[in-house]
């Protein structure tokens, strides 16, 4: 392993690090910007390493001008980035970027950062802080590439119509998803009696008030909140927009300034106190103190009996459906009288996998719990390979349509700015 360090981990650090080698001439000029012959070297090796290829058993003349096109788009997008005012890359990304890549790089390769600098001198010739030097440069125009990307892949929208275009054209080549099953679920609600609710409210107030009399939020997290983060006083770090379940929650977070602290308010899950630490474009840093709403076991307990009842009771899929429509509390499968979309056995939630794994066509799954609710699952069918859906998986054939049309787009896009920016072939 320590042999191949610097290859089969991140291009980016690849190319930092193998640049380092040799300076052996440009391969191409793009504008401003060149590809030295060693980073031509390396990415030829990533890339058949990719496609499971050897230099020595192909002609690999047929592969080098492929592969420096590519790099040389890479470039188109690197220079019309650099231009676009709307794209942005700051000092904290690229530090925060060239962390994580190092972090990996020891995580994959069983190092510490005082082992990893003896390797790069024995490998590379380089130390440590050149390394990382040359990895910021490189993730730095990385970094403004994917910007540019995502700025095209985010404003595409495909349309059903689009969507069933994809679909008839590619459905002979798209991937199968492996074992499947189709269920059916019942659920009922576990409700925390308003007692256990009213406890939890006064407790999150009386916080409240201390916080308003000047109380410290960290301190006040690590002696009072019940989340996992309120050792680190209530740090939940940066989240992104549109990128948490809880609604309310996420419309909390983004009303606050920095500094600010939210009054108490409930989710699913209990009350909680936000505050913002820090905002940047489309994130914010928060920290929360939170109280826990739970049920007792007794109520568990009972709605458990109950659900265990329904399903003695349900001795066809038709006994199922009518019993769904009769009593079940989960809105979204309630709508569509149990009846699950077909999904990938390995995609389910590991709790619901453990009772339906092995049930055969036409049983019935014992009690699951998941948050507020006691579900059941009737396994209505198995298939040992799926083929995807429209009915099924538009949200999967949705994104996969998205991603192509979006990057069509851009391939028409670098055809053109090519015409603008100077390029010569060295090589």
């Amino acid at each position: 392993m320590r042999s191949s360090l610097l290859f089969g981990v991140v291009a980016i650090v690849i190319f930092a690090a193998q640049a380092q080698q040799k300076i052996d001439g440009i391969a191409a000029v793009v504008g401003d910007e060149i590809i030295l012959k060693s980073e031509l070297e390396a990415y030829t090796e990533l890339r058949l390493g990719g496609m499971g290829l050897s230099r020595d058993t192909i002609d690999l003349s047929r592969y080098t001008n492929t592969f420096l096109n590519e790099l040389i788009d890479g470039k188109i997008l690197l220079v019309h980035g650099k231009k676009d005012s709307t794209v942005s890359v700051t000092e904290e990304e690229v530090d925060q970027a060239t962390e994580n890549h190092i972090a990996m790089l020891l995580r994959q390769n069983n190092l510490t950062m005082d082992s990893l600098e003896v390797e790069l001198r024995r490998q590379q010739g380089i130390s440590l802080s050149k390394f990382r030097s040359d990895a910021r440069k490189v993730i730095r125009e990385q970094l403004i590439k994917q910007k540019v990307q995502q700025s095209y892949f985010f404003s595409t929208k495909v349309s059903r119509k689009d969507v069933e275009s994809f679909y008839k054209e590619y459905r002979d080549s798209l991937p199968k998803m492996g074992e499947s099953i189709l269920l059916s679920q019942l659920s009922l609600k576990i409700s925390p009696a308003e007692a256990v609710r009213q406890k939890a409210y006064e407790r999150i107030k009386s916080i409240k008030a201390r916080l308003d009399n000047g109380a410290d939020f960290g301190e006040m997290a690590k002696q009072f909140s019940e989340g996992p983060e309120a050792q680190e006083g209530g740090d939940l770090g940066f989240i992104s927009k549109g990128t948490l379940s809880e609604l309310i929650f996420e419309e909390k977070a983004f009303s606050l300034s920095p500094g600010q602290i939210s009054d108490p308010f409930e989710t699913r899950l209990g009350f909680h106190i936000l505050n913002v630490v820090e905002r940047r474009d489309q994130r914010v840093h928060i920290r929360q103190i939170f109280i826990k709403v739970e049920p007792q076991p007794e109520e568990i307990e009972r709605v458990r009996s109950r659900v265990d009842s329904i399903k003695a009771a349900c001795r066809t899929l038709d006994d199922f459906r009518a019993a769904v429509n009769a009593v079940s509390e989960e809105p979204v499968s309630r709508s569509t009288g149990g009846r699950l979309k077909w999904t990938s056995v390995l995609e389910l939630p590991s709790a619901i996998r453990s009772v339906v794994d092995s049930l055969p066509v036409g049983s019935i799954s014992e009690p699951v719990q998941d948050n507020q609710y006691m579900s059941i699952y009737r396994v209505n069918e198995r298939v040992a390979d799926r083929v995807l859906t429209l009915e099924d998986d538009y949200p999967v054939l949705e994104k996969k349509a998205n991603d192509i049309t979006a990057q069509k787009k851009l391939i028409r896009l670098v055809a053109q700015w090519r015409k603008d920016v100077y390029i010569d072939i060295r090589i």
